[in-house]
Order: structure tokens, then sequence, then C-alpha cells
């Protein structure tokens, strides 16, 4: 799956780091991230900036990246086909149907 955006812990795992490596590269300026909550989310571009600043090779792989992106996007084709088909479908409406106990208490009356 297509990640986007990285936790400082998910971050320190990918590359095999301390997270506390990761969070003086973000208050030293060296490496990108956003501040969420208590936390820190880093871009999946500002990590591979930041992996070959330092003499890293590819952090992420080109066909990985590529096969990803084509799993994310089926998922997106088949809701536009179903709501495709649901606009195409007439409007169901509800039948009412008499019950025998209602028949009986008109013809009563």
């Amino acid at each position: 799956m297509y990640k986007a955006t990285y936790t400082l812990s998910e971050a320190a795992n990918l590359l095999s780091c301390h997270k506390e490596t990761l969070r003086r590269a973000i208050i030293d300026g060296q490496l990108q991230a956003a501040r969420l909550g208590r936390g820190w989310r880093i871009s999946r571009m500002d990590l591979e900036t930041f992996w070959s600043s330092k003499g890293g090779g590819e952090l992420f792989p080109k066909e990985e990246l590529i096969s990803t992106m084509a799993e994310d996007a089926e998922p997106e084709l088949s809701q536009a086909k179903k709501k495709a088909e649901r606009k195409n479908k007439p409007e169901q409406t509800q039948l009412f149907l008499p019950t025998a106990h209602l028949v009986n208490d008109n013809e009563q009356e």
C-alpha cells in the first residue's frame, strides 16, 4: 500500500535509526516535518530527500511505488463503476401490500 506520510516512529523504523535522531534532524532543519498534535508527520518526499542528502540510496524502489499506486487506484475504479451502475438503475419504491388484519378491520365497519 502506498503511504504518503509517516509518523516519527514509522520513519525511524524505515531508516533503521532511533526516533530521537529524526527529531533532532527536524529541530535542526535538516528534515521537513509537520507537527500534528504531540507528534510529527513526515511526508514520503521529505523522507526521501533527507535520506539521499545523508548519502543513502534509493529508499522506495520505483517498481514498488508504481505497483502500489496501481493497486490503490483499482478500488477507486470499482467504486466509480458502482456509482455509474446505481445512476442507471430505476429508483426503487416500497410496495405496500394489504395484510389480512387490516382488510378484516375495514370490512367490519
